[in-house]
């Protein structure tokens, strides 16, 4: 009995320490930075990741920087910090640290965020509300941008970018032209796109993108919570199949072009071929720029028998197969 409490405790030693080490470990690379405040450096030409950290750790602003070198080392990252000034959070990871150091620096840059569900006027206004440039040099700029390949032409439409400006938030320096901001948020657009694509496991051609991004579109500004935008999704899909107009109140709005709050009998007779009241099918193109979600269900519709759906609180809709259930769900409520 003593020969084996003689052999635990080198093991139970052992394992205190490697727990201790890994406790220690964990902490560092959580929160590397010994500071109650955000702190700025600069980082000069020739300087290196090491470097800095060490450099930090020498004037007490960063902790544990043997663990910070052992995780660098275990992932096998190729860090190349670029010049520039930086904002260090008090509160970042030694990965947001690291992808900080290697991004181009966010001083004299401005935050820009475009909210999901944003129409280009949307954000063309919010851009000259924030002084990053005006509302006319960026609607000519949409107007005059070169379109990728997966946008349709059509004269039409308000404008053949509709759809394509991913909401975000984006880092835009100072003096930054609409061209390049544009140009952000296409490319954006198309690395979202990628992720959906791979989240939902499909594969789509350039030619039905436009399509994808249309019904996108219409879930992201017809959707109150995530759970339901497969559902909306599936309902547009069905009256499609069946050769039905979608009759969807998204679309008026975007035709009337001003925001109503209660969608009228008049403004259902407006002549446009975004208004899905008057015309089958889809609209002629994209009535807003929606998020990775609405993309996803537009990508990827529930399987349901649904023709119908109206919004019976604040948040969720009632989704129906039968005109009758319809009609009688619309009196109950009061529309």
């Amino acid at each position: 009995m003593k020969k084996f409490k003689s052999k635990m405790i080198p093991i139970i030693i052992i394992l205190v320490l490697v727990i201790s080490f890994l406790v220690s470990f964990k902490k560092v690379i959580n929160k590397p930075l010994d500071t109650t405040e955000d702190i700025v450096i600069n980082v000069k030409d020739g300087d290196s990741f090491y470097s800095i950290i060490n450099a930090l750790s020498n004037e007490n602003k960063i902790k544990g920087v043997h663990f910070i070198k052992l995780y660098v080392k275990i992932s096998r990252k190729n860090i190349e910090v670029k010049q520039g000034e930086y904002v260090l959070e008090k509160d970042l990871t030694v990965n947001e640290l690291i992808n900080k150091l290697t991004s181009e620096s966010s001083l004299n840059t401005v935050k820009f965020t475009v909210p999901e569900g944003y129409t280009i006027n949307d954000i063309s206004e919010k851009l000259e509300k924030e002084g990053i440039c005006s509302k006319e040099d960026f609607i000519d700029a949409i107007k005059e941008y070169e379109l990728p390949q997966f946008a349709r032409i059509n004269s039409e439409k308000k404008y053949n970018l509709e759809g394509y400006l991913f909401p975000d938030t984006y880092l835009i320096k100072v003096g930054e032209t609409p061209k390049e901001i544009i140009t952000k948020m296409v490319s954006r657009f198309k690395e979202v796109l990628d992720i959906a694509l791979s989240e939902t496991n499909t594969s789509i051609t350039n030619e039905d993108i436009e399509t994808v991004v249309s019904i996108a579109s219409m879930i992201e500004k017809e959707a109150r919570i995530d759970e339901e935008r497969v559902l909306i999704s599936s309902v547009i899909e069905n009256r499609l199949n069946d050769g039905m107009m979608l009759q969807i109140d998204a679309t008026v709005i975007y035709a009337l072009g001003e925001h109503v709050t209660t969608v009228l009998d008049k403004h259902l007779e407006t002549d446009s071929p975004y208004n899905t009241y008057k015309n089958y099918g889809l609209p002629v193109g994209p009535i807003s720029n929606p998020g990775l979600e609405s993309i996803k269900a537009a990508l990827k519709p529930e399987k349901t028998d649904y023709l119908f759906y109206v919004l019976q609180d604040d948040k969720t809709h009632y989704f129906t197969n039968s005109d009758v259930d319809f009609m009688d769900k619309l009196k109950e409520l009061g529309y």
